[in-house]
This record gives C-alpha cells, structure tokens and sequence, in this order.
C-alpha cells in the first residue's frame, strides 16, 4: 500500500477489507482462536456503528487463510450443545509476522490521521 495521496480513501488511505485484514490479526494476537460472530462483536465495540459487510469479513477470512496467515479448524460453537458447526479462526506464524509488518506500516498512518482529526477537532468544533 503506497502512503501517497489517494483521493478515494482519505479516512486512514485504506480499504475497509485492509482495516478488515488488520484488525483481525491484532484480536487473534488477543485471544485464539475466534469465530465470525466474535469478530464482529469486537468490531461493534471499536466502533459502536460500523462492522464489516458479512460478505467483507468472510471474504477476508478466506483470503486470509488461503494466504496462509491464519488456520481455521471445523468444530462446534458450543461443545455442550454440539449443534451448530463453525469454523474456529487461529492465527499462524506466518500471520503474527505479517501482522508485526503492518503494525509498523500503519502506524505512522494512524498517527497521521490522529494529527488531522484533532486539527479539526479543535479548528472546527472550537
């Protein structure tokens, strides 16, 4: 991802499949292993009013595992009720390594973005 000037996406300069991708690798760093229903509850508290499109989430999930940074193992959601299968979302090695890498990277954007939000904070809403 290029740190130059993208009129498209001035909010952090990322997709919302990029900040997806991101976050899940920060809440498996947290607590392994997660199902989908975790991811968007830990998304709803960050946000209180945005969690990624169903289709956002499990398509970052799939690419994810593909890609070899996270495992996913079938089993129950609940081993007393042994109803209803899910898939158990790990992060690997590979993962926790890319996830060192993006943390690097983005940091720098965030704080950037920080920098305007408070500028406008205090410009703006004086």
């Amino acid at each position: 991802m290029s740190h130059k000037n993208n009129p498209k996406k001035f909010a952090l300069n990322m997709s919302a499949a990029q900040f997806t991708k991101f976050y899940i690798m920060h809440l498996l760093q947290l607590s392994q292993p997660m199902i989908s229903e975790h991811f968007k509850t830990e998304f709803q508290k960050l946000t209180n009013n945005w969690i990624p499109a169903p289709s956002t989430l499990l398509d970052t999930l799939h690419e994810m595992t593909e890609d070899g940074l996270l495992y996913r193992k079938e089993d129950y959601k609940s081993h007393e009720k042994r109803r209803q299968k899910v898939y158990w979302y790990y992060l690997t090695d590979t993962g926790k390594e890319e996830f060192n890498v993006l943390k690097k990277r983005y940091k720098l954007l965030f704080e950037e973005q920080l920098t305007i939000l408070n500028k406008i904070m205090k410009d703006v809403y004086r």
